[in-house]
């Protein structure tokens, strides 16, 4: 019985930590907006834009996964919230890129963007400033 418990709550935590292609281009534009309707989360999307009905069940299952609240807006739409900020979930994704391809390493991660990557003078200043900070931070 508790077993039973515990896999029902990793599967919950799983299912929430998952988001489709198509759910994280929603969340992004739900991100942006801070709230919306199925429309105005449309309006925003690129060219060809999916079919009303594509993004409603896109809202469902994201509410499923609690990513999202609705509450009653005008008329007899619903209007979305987000229920996880953007930062905790580009957290989550980053930590498990770090962890799955990276060894769990910044270096290893920062190592493979400066070999696969163009950097600009610009940015390997920002970098080093960033490193310097963190440095004085200790």
């Amino acid at each position: 019985m508790l077993s039973n418990l515990i896999i029902h709550i990793i599967m919950q935590k799983k299912k929430q930590l998952d988001l489709t292609r198509g759910e994280e281009q929603i969340m992004q534009i739900l991100w942006q907006l801070g709230e919306g309707n199925v429309n105005e989360i449309i309006a925003k999307m690129e060219e060809p834009k999916p079919a009303y009905t594509t993004v409603a069940t896109f809202m469902k299952i994201l509410e499923e996964k609690d990513f999202v609240a609705r509450k009653m807006g005008g008329g007899r739409s619903f209007c979305y919230h987000p229920t996880v900020r953007k930062a905790d979930y580009a957290r989550r994704v980053l930590q498990s890129t770090l962890a799955g391809y990276f060894n769990g390493s910044l270096v290893q991660l920062v190592s493979f963007f400066t070999q696969h990557e163009t950097l600009k003078a610009e940015e390997i200043e920002e970098l080093n400033q960033i490193i310097e900070e963190a440095k004085a931070g200790e």
